[in-house]
């Protein structure tokens, strides 16, 4: 079960960037010097998904230490807590995501509306 999580915040991560529209550092240079600036609101919401997301691998990297020396019931009880953190975790980065798109659907109608 460790490594499917692993695996899947992997591909949050991965998703996330994708998403958002992050790649490397010279193609966010080259982004930002070719869009406008992005609107505060936007990057608000980023960095509120970096945090949830930093928060949740906190979480899981202590539950995966207590795992280590768990007994068989308690190794049931972390596996539970760490399932019932991916669901949450997974439910506010999935409303998180559409607060964005939707905030760069605005800024797109912002644009073309100039």
């Amino acid at each position: 079960m460790f490594d499917l999580f692993q695996i899947f915040l992997r591909s949050a991560r991965l998703l996330f960037a994708v998403g958002v529209g992050l790649t490397s550092g010279a193609a966010l240079a080259a982004d930002a010097a070719a869009k406008p600036a992005v609107s505060v609101e936007l990057s608000k919401l980023v960095d509120l998904s970096n945090q949830q997301r930093d928060r949740m691998i906190a979480e899981h990297d202590a539950l995966a230490r207590q795992l280590r020396d768990a007994t068989e019931e308690k190794r049931r009880e972390i596996y539970e807590k760490m399932s019932e953190q991916k669901k949450a975790f997974e439910a506010a980065q999935s409303a998180l995501h559409k607060r964005i798109r939707e905030e760069q659907r605005a800024q797109r109608s912002l644009q073309r509306s100039r």
